[in-house]
């Protein structure tokens, strides 16, 4: 008798749990969220800054061939984006639907390997097939190096008769004190005396 009522408990207790759940799921995932960020505490408290060298990579736009890539959406153009890989670190811009001229300004910064180069990847987003990729450029690191010194933007094939992206690769400002077009100088007229 001991035997079956304690089965009999056990079942009435997931049957129980299986439907607070199903009524709120939500506060399923609220309580798993809460209870990783406790558990995550350790990493919270002990985290330190990345002292890694940076590189700020900005993804101007890309143009594509229309022609090479009507496949991608039957009845209109693709919807692009771009992925970044550098190492172990990956960033994502965007998605600049329905156009074959997407144009991202998308710009981030990454922990810059000396030994590894950049690949980009511009894909379509689909969410019935699944992305696809539409072309791939790499860069590498001497090309890195001699872009972070001249500032300069570059044009790379994403293939033959695909299209090409724009890219600009360079080092994080120093200082914030001289650039953009509002100072805290003493010295700069004020609108009224102008």
């Amino acid at each position: 008798m001991i035997f079956l009522l304690k089965y009999t408990m056990k079942a009435f207790t997931i049957i129980l749990l299986i439907a607070l759940l199903s009524a709120a799921p939500h506060r399923l995932h609220a309580s798993i969220l809460h209870f990783k960020s406790i558990a995550n505490i350790k990493a919270i408290l002990f985290q330190r800054p990345d002292t890694r060298p940076q590189v700020v990579v900005e993804i101007i736009g890309a143009d594509l061939n229309h022609r090479a890539n009507r496949f991608f959406d039957r009845w209109s153009r693709p919807d692009v984006y771009t992925l970044i890989h550098h190492g172990s670190v990956d960033r994502q811009t965007q998605v600049e639907g329905n156009t074959d001229e997407p144009r991202f300004l998308f710009k981030t910064k990454m922990p810059f390997d000396k030994t590894m180069g950049l690949r980009f990847v511009v894909k379509e987003a689909d969410v019935l097939k699944g992305d696809s990729v539409i072309g791939r450029a790499f860069i590498d690191k001497g090309r890195i190096k001699e872009m972070m010194e001249s500032e300069e933007s570059a044009l790379l094939s994403l293939g033959e008769n695909i299209g090409i992206v724009k890219i600009r690769v360079t080092k994080p400002p120093a200082e914030l004190k001289h650039t953009g077009c509002f100072t805290l100088n003493p010295k700069v007229k004020k609108l009224d005396a102008l």
